[in-house]
């Protein structure tokens, strides 16, 4: 860059930022606010404060302290700001990408700092974990939003918590659960909602992509080969109300009804013995929509096969154990609507 270029690019900068700190109030937090940001920009790996302040001449590291730990300013007009001004500037059509990002830390001082696994290291080590929401266009982004990932082992330690000064009313919450606050606060600012991104880590969830869908927001999200899912939307039937004469409930005919296909005929009594045949397991698949047998795993009366213990209920096996001796219990189940042993 030529000496005007960069004139001009130090006017437009130093006009950026007395708009984006406005917010903090008294002249000398922004003029402080300015000096760290210029700082944060300069090469050097270590951002604390004493490094930062060192970077350039007017840098005061007791200055400097005061504003970032002690000077009572509210962040979240500053990043309203930041927010909306970078987004204005990014290419249409853009996505909101959820994710977390690992700070790798030598001391175990830091908030929030624990053995836990990093994706900035590609292994577990001793860093710290925010979770982000980002702006994502074609070839920029920009962060709308950062949660500190509190480890139970934190959130339960209320000595560290007077140390480090945690608020009290701060307690344990899983990575997915942050991520959902952060868009509702951008929503609260006005931004409009996008297609929200994010890998397995959050897409395994179904609590978290429940909150997507409660928002309204339409999502791609990774999952795990192991996750079950269903191609449609299931048709849960509600079982049939018990008209008091303790006779077993038909199981529903639906295709994907969540229950066991096949039941003794007639009531057993539970702890009745049987002797004979033995009873193959027909699990219900959820995503095909077929029976599936296994390997026997009851003991029923010759000539008759009985139902394994459990039902399927929005693509989770209830199932159990049965009783390793030559008789199986059986009972009503009102999940299944009929006798399942």
């Amino acid at each position: 860059m030529t000496e005007a270029q960069t004139v001009r690019c130090r006017k437009r900068f130093d006009q950026f930022l007395v708009d984006l700190l406005e917010p903090v109030g008294r002249s000398e937090r922004r003029h402080w606010g300015a000096v760290y940001v210029r700082s944060l920009l300069l090469n050097g790996e270590r951002k604390s404060i004493e490094p930062l302040a060192q970077r350039l001449p007017e840098g005061n590291v007791q200055a400097m302290q005061q504003f970032i730990w002690q000077s009572p300013w509210d962040w979240n007009p500053v990043w309203e700001r930041l927010a909306k001004r970078m987004t204005s500037e990014l290419s249409p059509d853009p996505a909101w990408v959820v994710d977390g990002t690992g700070l790798p830390k030598h001391g175990t001082h830091w908030v929030g700092v624990e053995r836990q696994y990093s994706g900035t290291l590609g292994k577990t080590g001793n860093c710290q974990v925010a979770v982000s929401v980002h702006h994502v266009g074609e070839q920029e982004n920009t962060p709308l939003g950062w949660r500190l990932y509190l480890p139970e082992s934190w959130a339960k330690d209320a000595e560290r918590h007077k140390e480090a000064g945690i608020p009290e009313e701060l307690v344990f919450r899983k990575k997915w659960e942050l991520a959902p606050d952060i868009i509702d606060q951008v929503r609260a600012w006005g931004l409009p909602g996008h297609v929200v991104l994010a890998d397995a880590g959050y897409g395994d969830g179904t609590e978290f992509r429940e909150e997507l869908e409660k928002r309204g927001l339409a999502y791609a999200v990774g999952v795990t080969p192991q996750a079950g899912v269903w191609l449609k939307p299931p048709k849960i039937n509600e079982p049939t109300p018990n008209t008091g004469d303790d006779r077993p409930r038909p199981c529903a005919t639906a295709v994907n009804a969540p229950c066991w296909r096949k039941r003794l005929p007639g009531k057993p009594r539970a702890g009745k013995r049987f002797a004979g045949g033995k009873a193959a397991r027909v699990g219900w698949n959820p995503v095909s929509g077929r029976r599936e047998s296994s390997q026997p795993i009851a003991i029923g009366t010759a000539g008759r096969r009985a139902s394994p213990f459990g039902c399927w209920s929005s693509g989770r096996s209830r199932s159990r154990p049965p009783p390793s001796t030559a008789y199986a219990i059986f009972r009503l189940t009102t999940r299944c609507g009929g006798w399942c042993g």
